[in-house]
This record gives C-alpha cells, structure tokens and sequence, in this order.
C-alpha cells in the first residue's frame, strides 16, 4: 500500500508530532510511505536528510492553492499514490484540489482521509464546503466531542465519520534527567509544568494567577511553561504579569523538548488549562510517564481524566479552582501518587501508541478504505 501522510502545518507540536510518527510507523509496517510537509515549516527542518521519501511543498494561497494542488497530484501519480492521509484542517482545500486534479489529469484514483484534530464550531455545509468534502472518503475525529460536532456541522454521511483516539508511545527514561531545569526549579519542593504552544488559548495566564493566589501562603512551589511561542505580544504579557505579581523566583521558561516524556517525571503535576481541548495528548503523556495531571473539564478532556480517580478536572479558566488542586496535591502526596498510578493504569491501557497505529493501518489499508 502507498500511503501519503500529509502535513503542511508550519508550526511544531501535538499535530505535527503525529503527523511524524504516523509516517515512521507506516515504513517500519512496511509500507511505501510519503511524508509531505511545508518547505519552510519546522517539520522540514527536523526531517531534512532522514531516510524515506519527504516532499517539500512552499506555502501558497489558502482557499484555492492551484499550484501546491497540481505539484501534488503529479507527485501522487507519479509515487501510484493509494490514500492521502491529512492532518492540518487549513489543508483540506489542498488536498481536495489534488485528489480532484490526480483523477481529471492522470486519471489516478486515490482515496482522501482525514483526521480531525480540532474542534468544529460553525456549520460547512455551504456550497464551497461541499465542494471540498466531497472529495473526502473518511474523516477520524480523535475524541467523542468532535465526532459529534462532525455529524452535526459537516456534509459527510454518518458512515464516513469514525473516532479514532490518538495513543502515545512509552518514551518515558528510567533516570529522567532533570539537571537541565533552572536551579531555582530544581530547588523548589513541588513542581508544577505545563507543556504547550505559548498562546493565549493554552491558558498559560491561568497558570500565573493561580501561582499568584498561592504565593501568599508561602508554598514551595514552582511552574515551568514549555513550548514554542507562538503569540509574541501574549508571552510578554505573561512576563509581564508574572514580574508584577512577584513571581520571578517560581516561574520559568523552557523552548519545545523533543521527548517530553522523558522530562516529565521530574515534575509533580502535568496542567492543560486550554479552554476547549479536542483531545489533550499531552495529559496522555505525562499519565504514562506516571505523572498525575490536571486538565480542564471541556471538549475532550472529560474522556481521558476520570476526575478524582486519574487525575483532576477543573472549570475553564478557572485560576482559583486550580490554586485549590494543587494545594491539595502538594499537601496530599499520597493523593498525588494514587492519582498518578491509576492514570497510568488507563492511559497505559486505552491510548496506547501500537493499538492506535494498528487500528489506524487497518482503517487506512483494510477496513476504511
């Protein structure tokens, strides 16, 4: 089977992470495997002068990228292209474009499936919608909460939609190596991450107003923010608010790891504080790296963290809510060590990487297609 794993998306994290993997599994399944990315894109610079077949793609118009679509229809006629795998909901328009040129041009034949990533919040059932979606043969949405949003807002036949959860792999180290943190981190008693883009909608801000709220009771406790800044106005804001509030001393900043599992056991607790997270994989991560985890109790969170029995569920936005769990966690190691062993069993369990990537095989060898 050759299968084209399609990611354009320019920036790095969740989705580009698994965009990467997906293609790496494919190979060592022993499939012909494409991996297709922007030429500019941090994707391409990891992957530049690794083995197997990448193609570069520059950036172009959004709505009707002609020239991105043609360059890939060829590429799909020439390789004898079976499925186009997307991940990026702005390529949608791209990869419908080629799949429709590949069939009028060369008469190629190739099946369109995408996973849905992100949520969806408004109705595609517009005539330039249904345009596009009709080239699609299968959509994956990754939680319960975007299945339902595609049923409800997109022109695709129920048949055509079918959750897949996303699994993570155990890259977790016997000895994680913890020197790399900021002394005055590795000093305090109680360690607080969150790992994501450096953006508004990553709530990162929640963060800081909690540490503040506890900074009066003269806890040991820090928090690490790790990833890649993406709002540039937004992290000095954050700066900004963290020097006003004080809290110079507690907070630091770390650019994106590569592995983070391997970092994550040097932390007590994991927090996601998106305001409305499709999936959070990140929360699966750090459960199977045995680190108890905090999330916010909206879109697909709820489906990965039992509350109070695999770590902890919160209100979006709520700063004060996440200064009262937290007390309750550096004042209750066993709580945290008991909610860190169960998320483990679950996440260890449902969102493991080889189930999800043969399940995802199958889907797009076998029964999907």
């Amino acid at each position: 089977m050759n299968i084209l794993v399609l990611c354009t998306s320019p920036g790095l994290g969740g989705l580009e992470l698994y965009a990467e993997r997906e293609w790496q599994y494919l190979q060592q399944a022993g499939h012909e495997c494409h991996f297709v990315v922007a030429g500019n894109g941090r994707l391409a610079q990891r992957n530049r002068g690794r083995s197997g077949p990448v193609f570069y793609l520059t950036r172009q118009a959004k709505f009707f990228p002609f020239i991105n679509a043609l360059k890939l229809a060829r590429y799909i006629n020439c390789h004898r292209i079976d499925v186009i795998h997307m991940h990026w909901g702005k390529e949608l328009n791209l990869a419908s474009l080629a799949k429709r040129f590949s069939l009028k041009l060369f008469r190629y034949r190739v099946k369109l499936i995408y996973t849905r990533h992100m949520g969806i919040t408004r109705q595609k059932k517009d005539f330039v919608h249904a345009f596009f979606y009709r080239q699609v043969d299968m959509m994956l949405p990754i939680s319960k909460q975007v299945e339902k949003e595609a049923h409800i807002c997109l022109p695709l036949a129920s048949d055509q939609i079918k959750l897949l959860y996303l699994g993570v792999a155990d890259k977790t180290v016997d000895e994680p190596d913890c020197n790399g943190l900021p002394e005055r981190i590795k000093q305090s008693q109680f360690r607080v991450v969150l790992f994501g883009r450096i953006e508004y909608g990553k709530g990162q801000h929640v963060l800081v107003e909690a540490m503040a709220l506890l900074s009066n009771r003269k806890l040991n406790i820090s928090a690490t923010f790790v990833g890649q800044v993406i709002d540039n106005d937004y992290f000095e804001k954050l700066k900004q608010s963290v020097k006003k509030q004080d809290l110079e001393a507690r907070v630091s900043y770390l650019d994106f790891i590569d592995n983070p599992m391997s970092v994550m056991p040097c932390f007590d607790v994991l927090v996601l504080l998106t305001y409305c997270e499709t999936f959070g994989l990140v929360l699966v991560e750090a459960m199977r790296a045995g680190v108890a985890v905090i999330g916010t109790d909206a879109g697909g969170v709820p489906e990965i963290i039992e509350h109070k029995k695999t770590g902890i569920l919160i209100p979006p936005g709520d700063a004060r809510a996440l200064a009262r769990e937290l007390t309750s966690l550096y004042d209750d190691a066993d709580l945290k060590n008991r909610l860190a062993r169960a998320g483990k069993t679950r996440a260890d369990r449902e969102f493991n990487a080889d189930l999800h990537f043969n399940k995802l095989e199958n889907l797009l060898t076998i029964g999907g297609v």
